[in-house]
């Protein structure tokens, strides 16, 4: 026996739809959940940037006190 029932699949959609103070609370949740996930991405990408940038360099100057 489950003491707990599990809720209908749709329920949090049906939410969104039916209540708007709800739906501007969840619309503005994934909005910031978008903008955190781009700036994230950002981040990494400049991040990679940054090592393959450094890794150019190394490979065409090489290291001070290296046989390059």
């Amino acid at each position: 026996m489950n003491p707990h029932p599990r809720p209908h699949p749709l329920a949090e959609l049906v939410r969104i739809e039916s209540d708007p103070a709800y739906r501007a609370l969840f619309c503005a949740e994934l909005d910031a959940a978008i903008l955190n996930r781009f700036a994230n991405r950002a981040a990494v990408v400049a991040e990679v940037q940054a090592a393959a940038d450094r890794l150019r360099a190394l490979l065409l100057h090489g290291e001070p006190g290296s046989s390059a």
